[in-house]
């Protein structure tokens, strides 16, 4: 994987979602965004996944997929993380929503799916982390998620 971080510093926080086999395939094929829309790139190399901002290049987050205990069934989960914390690439709003970024865009760009919940709690803590509740939900979507303008059919790297 080429693209680095200026200044990564270790998740404190993780996605507490397993992942199942099928959606760890999936996740691990990647997808290139094409449109100006699209805010994200997911490139996978082995069990790491490098979450990287579509119009720089810059990697945003680095995660490190792992199986879950056998006690716990089967599935994967993100065993460790970082994010970039160089404010010139990408504002901190916190640990929280650094594990609900981490989440989402995996599940809407590499997996293709609406992750409605996680959107709305993305909003949230944004607005929590600003003190502005004046900015429409849309809006701080765009802005930071962006839209996968291709939903019937993933562009891989």
């Amino acid at each position: 994987m080429a693209a680095s971080m200026v200044r990564p510093e270790p998740l404190t926080v993780l996605p507490a979602c397993v992942w199942t086999d099928t959606e760890r395939e999936v996740i691990s094929l990647g997808h290139i965004s094409r449109a100006m829309e699209g805010k994200w790139h997911v490139v996978s190399e082995g069990d790491t996944v490098l979450l990287l901002r579509s119009w720089t290049g810059h990697a945003i987050y680095r995660a490190e997929f792992g199986p879950v205990d056998a006690s716990e069934g089967d599935g994967w989960r993100i065993v460790r993380a970082e994010a970039e914390r160089d404010p010139d690439r990408y504002r901190d709003f916190g640990a929280d929503f650094d594990a609900v970024m981490l989440e989402l865009v995996l599940r809407t760009y590499a997996l293709s799916e609406p992750a409605a919940e996680l959107r709305t709690r993305m909003v949230s803590l944004v607005t929590d982390g600003t003190g502005r509740d004046d900015a429409p939900s849309a809006l701080v979507q765009m802005s930071l998620l962006g839209m996968r303008t291709d939903p019937g059919s993933a562009d891989r790297p």
